[in-house]
């Protein structure tokens, strides 16, 4: 395996050598064969004139590695040198092996290759472990360093240095380029102060520094590596960017007593796509079951999500709270029923208290995650300090407390209790006011491995039990803000051993990997990378309550799992691991995956054969010899093209008796005709394969004869009448001599069809005309018929023939195809032409060649006025229009038509005047790698050229409350005003139905969510924005606005998850009375947006303005009296039902399906 010396190798002019430490994840695995083949290599850079070194190869080793060996973190288990003093460096062969020499218990040799290794320019130099020769399981992890020095001067040398994992699959590592061939005795003068090659001697050292692999996979190149046979667990696959959800899932399977929770829930009826439960519990099941990696599809299909959501990567934090959420309400009078609450849920309490009186208001809320800082944070204890800090109320931020005024006072958060297992969401991301941006925070934050909280619990909280937590899972996103990768280090059991979970892989992993390489912040030991800090740290991290480790990560035997999944045995192998093994629900399954897998495992021993028939080219109406159509192939021996797996080692004999036992006939009543695929894209049968020739050969011998370029083996059976005189045992004699095998189609332009309808053999030297006698017999013409006949040479180029050339002349070799159709009249032809019928065999496979099938929908997506023409792909859009008005019986003025939008959102309309064919639109249309023509239409009222002095608006009307939204789309004038639209509102039957409203309806416009502005009735309608995150909404103006006083008071109030910016669900402007308490406001608050009880209750209420968010944590809060901020609003902080809030633009936003 060649190494590029760009990749490996630095080269620094201000010193007399060159060292390169390559890792393994940097080199590529070496060749598999350990003798006489080219050995693995890294390639060294183009050298400068160094200056002479001090150091001595011989006498100072240490001074060597301490130089150019990179500081490793692993043990050193012993540093050995071993020196091969070289001479007759002219006269050596092309390839040979230094002395043996042993180092950390192993043995190794410097392999030498004098005149290079797949290059010749450059000495290649390796270090090989010898052992492997003996014992092919053995392996040892070495960072080495080959040295090539002059034997007469020892500080004379050049040295490269690397780190490899010695095993069967790379037991040699080493340097391809060591030395420029022409600079080993190159002048003193213009490199070294003598020539390494000396009076033809050269010394090569090989110092080797054995390292003690912890893990197991120090250094591994994964090739074949085994997750399960490794560390007992499997990893998920990844179905484009779903990492976020297998590094969580990953997380949750290891806390088994969420698993044991998820396996309570009742799902014996369900089907594992409908539910999300049961999709969940065979995930885990897998997980624990089999041996492979596991796939996520049958989970992200229950999410009710399509294809599109494996590629859409979404914050793992909001994904854990959308999927407990979900699971809690499935778990509802379940015996899963509270243990979400019961593993995950503790309680914090939001409090002002009064620095000078005797007055405190205080709230408590339960909590599933927390959420700490990391800016201005060193590590998780100041992040929990940072929490629950105080802030004094003082001066113009005095706290009114009812009966007392207003009152210094402190406000802040204590934790009153924490959940067995602990979730903290270290707050990577966050908005940047300077940048106006989400931004990704990669500082220094440190956690420990247990931590004590019971310095952050309020005075009063229960302290009975231990408030010590173990860490048992870092969630790691590597990347920014737009795009990355998620993966997890657990910690299964309380055993001190970590493994990292990425994706399909699982392997061990160190506590500096799980600790240090994720605290973010600068890397420590360098000042390379100093400014410069890793984009990989820890996102999400999992404490679990010393206590109650036992508890949580018992073991989950096989009566933890649901019946209707399956009575388990369990079986004890080597290392204590468990296997399940299910005998009821997966057992079918499971026969059904070993089968296809053996079937996989032996597709190397058979070949498919389509067997092809006459009817399947009778039924051809289209170009070619067989239609592409998938319908006619069955494994059914009576099916058009029979689909027969075959092994390769059998006889064509045999083959053909097979094919005669499934047919029914004789072996002398047909023939085998290969099929093959010509250089103009066609397929004919070309060679007939004689028995009496072929009877012994393989038939994977006779694809290689007769199909050298393609590897399907397709077959023609030639039906023969049953021969008089031929009896059983006789074998059919072959095709006439002088004769080609050619096929006819009939061309019936009445009916506007053209299909296959036989064939015969013609004589080469005969002319064409000599055969339509024959074709008239075929066709059931009379002798008198007039007949023209048509070579399909290839779908764009059908010929005429000329019946006066001789079949050689015509160039009619087997298996082409003759078309033929009766001769017409010139009255026949006008009567077909004004019938808008194809005349002739040219112009109607030319519409063939053509047409497209396409299905019109209406851009309502009323089934009901869904239908597909027939069209020619050199269509432009008005003659489409033309067509299609024809079809819809409309004007085509008034006909505009749209393409599918790639998201699924609304059709996206056609401009009238794009230059683009009919072909060009519909050329890139593929869902999920599926070709589909599809085109969206509407009938308008009136023509376009009108239609754009209007405007389209999307209006989505509110009643009986802002919950409780119908789009409705009206088209106004450009010119008109906000009363038009309510009158098209009115028109259209929107009607307003709310208990206490007013009848009185208004139009608001709101942008990313937020509320922008009411419009007046006559407001133009331009003053509607063109934003494409502008949305328009309809609803009744509230009884108590209409009764207000003039110099009302409203603030705006907006729905957000999590952090402000992830903005959802209908804004609105809340009337603000006088003396009403918070207590009251929510009341309100809450008729208006529509929300039940249950999801009321875990609202958050902010105040928040452009540079701070102020928690409303008191409900006898005026806000009549709150002193608010330019810009001002209330923030309503809690859970997106709908799917619909975002990041930005275009973010997809995340949901699960409940």
């Amino acid at each position: 395996m060649q190494l590029k010396a760009d990749d490996l190798n630095s080269n620094d002019p201000s010193t007399n050598d060159t060292t390169t430490t390559p890792t393994d994840e940097d080199l590529p695995p070496t060749y598999g064969e350990l003798e006489d083949t080219p050995m693995a290599e890294v390639s060294a850079p183009k050298q400068e004139p160094p200056v002479a070194p001090s150091i001595s190869v011989t006498d100072e080793p240490e001074a060597i590695v301490n130089t150019h060996f990179v500081k490793l973190d692993e043990e050193v288990i012993d540093t050995q040198v071993s020196h091969w003093e070289i001479s007759d460096w002219s006269e050596l062969p092309n390839r040979l092996e230094g002395p043996v020499f042993e180092a950390g218990g192993f043995h190794w040799s410097i392999l030498l290759f004098p005149r290079g290794n797949n290059q010749s320019d450059h000495v290649s130099v390796y270090v090989k472990m010898t052992d492997i020769e003996k014992d092919k399981d053995i392996y040892a992890c070495a960072q080495f360093g080959i040295v090539a020095s002059c034997p007469s001067d020892p500080t004379n040398y050049h040295c490269l240095v690397a780190q490899h994992r010695f095993s069967q699959s790379a037991s040699d590592w080493g340097f391809a380029r060591l030395i420029p061939l022409d600079k080993l005795d190159l002048d003193p003068q213009h490199y070294h102060s003598v020539p390494f090659l000396e009076n033809n001697c050269i010394r090569l050292s090989a110092i080797v520094q054995v390292v003690r692999d912890t893990t197991g996979v120090l250094w591994h190149n994964f090739i074949n590596y085994d997750s399960k046979k490794t560390t007992g667990f499997v990893g998920l696959k990844n179905q484009g960017a779903t990492c976020y959800m297998n590094s969580l899932f990953q997380s949750l399977y290891c806390t088994n007593s969420f698993r044991k929770a998820v396996y309570q829930i009742p799902t014996d009826k369900d089907g594992p796509t409908d539910s999300i439960a049961l999709a969940l519990q065979r995930l885990f099941y897998n997980l624990q079951s089999k041996d492979t990696s596991v796939d996520t599809i049958e989970v992200t299909k229950s999410f009710g999500w399509d294809s599109s959501e494996a590629f859409m990567q979404h914050d793992v934090q909001e994904f854990n709270r959308i999927l407990q959420d979900t699971l809690e309400t499935k778990m509802k009078n379940t015996p899963a029923d509270g243990a979400i609450t019961q593993l995950f849920v503790g309680r914090m309490k939001s409090y002002i208290k009064c620095i000078n009186v005797q007055y405190e208001s205080s709230r408590t809320e339960d909590y599933y995650d927390i959420q700490l800082n990391v800016k201005g944070c060193n590590n998780l204890k100041d992040s929990f300090a940072d929490y629950v800090a105080e802030e004094t109320l003082e001066g113009e931020n005095k706290y009114s407390a009812e009966g007392y005024g207003l009152q210094d006072a402190k406000k802040g958060v204590i934790f009153e209790s924490f959940p067995p297992v602990l979730h903290l969401q270290l707050k990577r991301f966050e908005y940047d006011l300077n940048r106006d941006a989400m931004v990704k925070i990669n500082d220094r934050h440190e956690f420990p491995l247990e931590i004590d909280l019971e310095p952050y619990l309020d005075c009063e909280a229960d302290r009975t039990q231990s408030h010590k937590y173990i860490l048992h899972g870092v969630l790691v996103h590597t990347g920014d803000l737009t795009g990355g990768h998620y993966f997890a280090f657990v910690k299964p059991t309380k055993e001190d051993r970590w493994l990292k979970f990425d994706d399909d892989r699982v392997i061990p992993a160190t506590l500096r990997e799980v600790l240090e390489d994720n605290y973010g912040g600068e890397p420590l030991g360098t000042t390379a990378y100093r400014g410069l800090k890793r984009s990989t740290n820890a996102y999400m991290l999992v404490y679990i309550r010393e206590s109650s480790q036992d508890e949580i990560l018992s073991e989950v035997s096989e009566t933890d799992i649901p019946h209707h999944l399956g009575n388990f045995l369990r079986l004890k192998l080597a290392r204590s691991r468990l296997m399940y093994i299910p005998v009821k629900r997966f057992e079918d399954e499971k026969i059904e995956f070993q089968r296809k897998l053996k079937e996989r495992q032996e597709q190397q021993f058979y070949t498919v054969v389509h067997v092809i028939t006459e009817k399947a080219f009778e039924l051809n109406e289209g170009f070619d010899f067989i239609a592409p159509d998938e319908q006619l192939v069955d494994t059914t021996p009576t099916a058009p093209i029979h689909k027969l797996r075959i092994r390769k080692d059998m006889k064509f004999g045999k083959f053909k008796e097979l094919l005669a036992e499934q047919m029914g006939i004789p072996t002398n009543q047909f023939r085998v005709w290969s099929i093959v695929n010509r250089q103009n894209r066609t397929i004919r049968p070309e060679a007939y394969i004689a028995e009496s020739k072929e009877e012994n050969e393989s038939i994977e011998n006779l694809v290689d004869r007769y199909l050298t370029s393609q590897t399907q083996f397709r077959v023609f059976i030639e039906r023969i009448p049953p021969v008089g005189y031929l009896t059983d045992n006789e074998v059919l004699p072959d095709p006439p001599v002088g004769h080609v095998l050619v096929f006819i189609k009939h061309f019936d332009p009445e009916r506007q069809i053209i299909r296959g309808a036989g064939h015969l053999y013609a004589e080469k030297t005969s002319n064409v005309g000599s055969i339509t006698g024959k074709i008239k017999s075929i066709l059931g013409y009379t002798a008198e018929d007039e007949i023209d006949l048509y070579e399909e040479i290839k779908p764009n180029m059908i010929d005429k023939m000329d019946l006066e050339k001789s079949f050689t002349q015509a160039e009619i070799q087997n298996g082409d195809i003759i078309c033929v159709q009766k001769r017409l009249s010139t009255e026949e032809i006008s009567r077909l032409d004004h019938d808008d019928k194809y005349p002739s065999i040219p112009d109607y496979l030319d519409f063939l060649l053509r047409r497209v099938d396409v299905t019109f929908c209406p851009r309502n997506r009323d089934l009901s006025m869904q239908f597909t023409l027939t069209l020619k792909r050199t269509m432009h859009y008005q003659q489409v229009v033309q067509s299609l008005a024809e079809r819809l019986d409309a004007n085509p003025a008034m006909v505009q038509l749209f393409v599918p939008d790639r998201n699924g959102e609304e059709p996206i309309p056609l401009r009238p005047t794009a230059p683009l064919t009919l072909g060009e639109i519909v050329r890139h249309m593929t869902n999920e790698g599926i070709r589909y023509n599809v085109l969206f239409y509407h009938v308008h009222d009136i023509s376009l050229a009108e239609l754009e002095t209007r405007r389209t608006l999307d209006i989505a009307v509110c009643t009986p409350t802002l919950n409780d939204a119908n789009t409705m789309r009206v088209s106004v004038s450009k010119r008109g005003s906000i009363s038009d639209v309510l009158q098209m509102l009115n028109a259209q039957g929107a009607a307003f139905k709310s208990d206490s409203g007013t009848r009185e309806p208004r139009i608001f416009e709101a942008i990313n969510n937020r509320f922008n502005r009411e419009f007046g009735r006559n407001d133009p309608i331009s003053d509607i924005s063109d934003d494409p995150l502008a949305r328009l909404y309809a609803e009744e103006i509230p009884q108590e606005e209409l009764m207000g006083e003039k110099d009302a008071l409203f603030l705006p109030v907006f729905h957000f998850q999590r952090d402000q910016y992830r903005t959802h669900s209908v804004p609105f402007q809340l009337l603000i009375k006088k003396d009403e308490e918070f207590s009251e406001t929510k009341k309100r608050l809450q008729s208006r947006t529509g929300m039940n009880d249950s999801d009321w209750s875990k609202v958050r209420f902010s105040i928040i303005s452009p540079y701070s968010s102020i928690p409303i944590q008191d409900d006898s809060l005026i806000l009549w009296d709150h002193p608010f901020e330019q810009n001002s609003q209330l923030g309503l902080d809690h859970i997106d039902k709908n799917g619909r809030s975002a990041r930005s633009a275009f973010d997809k936003p995340l949901f699960i399906r409940g």
